[in-house]
């Protein structure tokens, strides 16, 4: 079967993990502080705070800016259960927004119509690796809205030269074993503001200050009770560690050849299925923007759920992400928004990633066109 997602981990990430395993230090340590540099730089950032989980970074982010009971966040409702949850969870309320029919970006213009004295932010998500219409986003919404990007599908992308995450208020990104940067499990949190930036320090490791260090290094400044701290806040433990930090170092080298290649699958695709009754292929980068090309969706009216049967019986796996949130029953929630629902009838996103041979995405491709010829 034709996978829909992998990953490229080899003999330079083992490497690392056994150099990690060889000095005996397995927690956060020098490779964690490496690696945040590695990415503050590739990002251009001030500072990338690393995580275990993008998950756990978006609830520190909320947090970190005070979300909470009474607020209401505008989220894009084509997006990961993990950001509306976060936004629950903390005490606000989530507002779902309706998104363009062919990028599934948020609609600008549905933040105009949801926006309220209660907004106290727009959470987006960089569709596929496309980036969103952020200055249009950031007209809609105000400057007195705090913009938060999810960028888990966009860690290579850029709007007008800046790299989406580092666009908003706060951003951020994902490395579990389905993206394109994988570190098995972990994320990353870039936040503009420096005080905010510094509680979300403490959220992430138990409220500890930024000034605590381990009892170890604290012994050689001279005190004499280098075990004794204190804390700013009550929170959990979200840290990463140095094993999976240096897998992180490796493929963040082999980052820039992991999207040349997944371009030339998405180009291929564009040729290949274009011009087939019945086939919606997904638009190109918006203007002055790159993309990361995590997904590739075509859109089918009415046959979709034929069309990955049908792949499915040619050993070509396919899926659709994601599941509007609006719909999910857990949420309760009674909007109706148009263009989402016809995505969840009509999308399907087919294999993209650099490990694909040139013959298992000319398979994919004639397996297309025999099901609409």
């Amino acid at each position: 079967m034709i996978q829909i997602f992998s990953n490229s981990l080899g003999e330079d990430e083992s490497a690392a993990v056994q150099r990690v395993l060889a000095s005996k230090w397995l927690g956060k340590g020098k490779e964690c502080e490496a690696f945040e540099k590695e990415l503050s730089s590739y990002f251009n950032t001030s500072e990338t705070l690393l995580f275990n989980g993008c998950t756990s970074a978006i609830y520190t982010l909320l947090k970190a800016y005070g979300i909470g009971a009474g607020d209401e966040v505008i989220v894009s409702t084509v997006n990961f259960v993990a950001v509306a949850s976060a936004v629950l969870e903390l005490g606000a309320k989530p507002v779902f927004a309706d998104v363009d029919s062919r990028y599934f970006n948020i609609l600008p213009s549905e933040i105009t119509r949801l926006k309220t004295k209660k907004t106290k932010a727009v959470f987006i998500l960089h569709y596929g690796g496309h980036p969103a219409p952020f200055d249009e986003i950031r007209a809609a919404a105000g400057e007195d809205v705090l913009i938060f990007e999810d960028s888990a599908n966009a860690v290579a992308s850029k709007y007008q030269g800046v790299h989406c995450g580092a666009l908003g208020d706060g951003g951020v990104f994902s490395f579990d074993a389905m993206k394109i940067l994988v570190m098995g499990d972990g994320g990353a949190l870039i936040i503009r503001n420096p005080e905010i930036r510094a509680k979300a320090k403490a959220f992430r490791y138990l409220g500890y200050g930024e000034g605590t260090t381990s009892g170890s290094e604290a012994s050689k400044t001279g005190s004499l009770k280098w075990w004794e701290y204190d804390l700013e806040c009550l929170s959990g433990r979200f840290i990463s560690n140095d094993i999976l930090a240096s897998m992180g170092r490796v493929q963040l080298k082999k980052l820039p050849g992991f999207i040349a290649r997944r371009k030339q699958i998405w180009d291929f695709y564009q040729s290949k299925l274009a011009d087939i009754p019945g086939l919606v292929l997904p638009p190109e980068p918006l203007e002055g923007s790159t993309g990361s090309y995590y997904l590739y969706w075509v859109q089918v009216p009415g046959k979709r759920d034929e069309l990955a049967a049908y792949l499915k019986e040619q050993g070509i796996y396919t899926t659709f992400r994601y599941y509007p949130l609006h719909l999910v029953k857990y949420y309760r929630d009674s909007s109706r928004l148009n263009n989402a629902e016809a995505m969840n009838e009509n999308t399907l996103n087919l294999p993209l990633h650099q490990n694909l041979t040139d013959d298992e995405i000319l398979k994919i491709a004639d397996a297309a066109r025999r099901f609409f010829s």
